[in-house]
């Protein structure tokens, strides 16, 4: 099957969009704990109808999750991994992202503090030094006994933390819900898979116009649990109860359309039509299906989804303008080692967060607690968090799942 780029090399414009997401959403995470800010810079409510730039972050990275899809799984193809193999790939990493995710929710709350052997914030640093070990990429030099060893050191470690951990009337950990990262291995397990199954029994174009459709069909899925009696039946209750999972999975298969769209050789000529047909017709489905749902990031509405994408197209058109057309790029090397290296950019904020909870030291003066002042704060949090991950990229520590 012919896929974009049949050398599966890095795309600058895919890096650069990838590199903004992570730093808005380092932004936002640490905006979150300031007060007396614009209501357009939080997260609005389950309840209410609309969204801020604040909710497009997370859709924003499910979006740049499936517009990578194409590309690793040609990259894999081309070292001669079969299709199981690259399953096993897929599965594995939506395994990380999962347990990462669960253990990060059960970090932030439902403990009892003074039922664990240790402090949550030593736990927290012991839980994300464990998830190094595991997932870190290990210089080749290395000897594998001992880059072997250190995995399972990780592991080990991830078990004890979940031995030691206590909730509320001796309760363990539990998925209170998913957290960020979870969530997203739950849509590339799904979408992934969905895109590797087309590929081995369909052309491109047909493998497009199917995926395109499947999309459609998850959108319905969540339609027909959300809105009819199918939620009831048993054997659906399920899928009902992760129905977010739908139109999550649903975004990733946007992110892999668009990507085909600009870079699969049989579109290559008509790119730009494409994309702005593409892009019109989500805004339609947007718009007609806010008649039936509410825009609710929390919800993971069709109609949140569909705009989330909307947006995401006309985002990416920009940066494909600049970085591409015009060939503006030196603006690009701020966002490269959260580009290549987006999980460790991630997690520091975290890291970091924990070292102070062991030191009893609190981050944030006073005085960057609310208004103009702890935007400002966040806004230079998001640039050092940023330069500490090209520092830590430059000296080797890469974390790839």
């Amino acid at each position: 099957m012919n896929n974009p780029t049949s050398n599966a090399s890095r795309v600058l414009s895919i890096d650069v969009f990838r590199g903004i997401i992570i730093f808005t959403m380092v932004f936002v995470n640490e905006l979150a704990g300031i007060a007396e800010v614009p209501q357009w810079m939080k997260h609005l409510p389950a309840n209410v109808d609309g969204m801020t730039f604040v909710d497009l972050v997370f859709p924003a990275f499910l979006f740049i999750v499936g517009m990578s899809i194409p590309f690793a799984i040609q990259a894999r193809a081309n070292k001669g991994d079969s299709a199981l193999e690259i399953f096993k790939h897929i599965a594995l990493r939506s395994l990380g992202l999962i347990v990462i995710g669960v253990f990060m929710v059960n970090a932030e709350s439902g403990y009892d503090a003074a039922a664990m052997g240790i402090s949550m914030p030593l736990w927290t640093l012991l839980m994300f030094i464990y998830v190094l070990l595991i997932w870190s990429n290990y210089p080749k030099t290395l000897s594998p006994a001992i880059s072997l060893g250190a995995k399972l050191i990780g592991v080990a470690g991830l078990v004890m933390l979940w031995w030691m951990y206590k909730g509320p009337n001796d309760t363990g950990m539990t998925t209170q819900w998913w957290g960020i990262l979870g969530l997203i291995g739950w849509a590339y397990l799904i979408a992934g898979s969905l895109f590797l199954i087309t590929r081995q029994f369909a052309s491109p174009a047909t493998q497009f116009f199917t995926l395109a459709l499947v999309a459609l069909a998850l959108i319905g899925l969540f339609f027909a649990l959300d809105k009819t009696a199918l939620a009831s039946v048993p054997v659906l209750q399920t899928l009902a109860a992760a129905n977010g999972n739908h139109t999550h999975a649903a975004i990733v298969l946007a992110g892999v359309i668009l990507s085909q769209l600009f870079y699969l050789p049989i579109f290559a000529a008509s790119k730009f039509k494409n994309y702005l047909v593409f892009t019109c017709v989500v805004a339609l489905l947007a718009f007609a299906s806010w008649q039936i749902s509410p825009i609710s990031k929390i919800w993971a509405t069709p109609s949140w989804a569909l705009f989330s994408v909307f947006f995401c197209c006309v985002i990416f058109g920009a940066v494909y303008w600049l970085v591409d057309v015009k060939q503006q790029r030196a603006w690009t090397a701020f966002f490269e080692p959260s580009a290549t290296n987006p999980l460790l950019v991630y997690i520091l904020p975290y890291i970091v967060l924990s070292l102070c909870g062991i030191l009893g030291f609190y981050l944030r003066p006073e005085f960057f607690n609310a208004g103009l002042a702890g935007i400002l704060w966040s806004l230079g949090f998001a640039c050092v968090i940023m330069v500490i991950g090209a520092g830590l990229t430059r000296m080797g520590l890469r974390v790839k799942l």
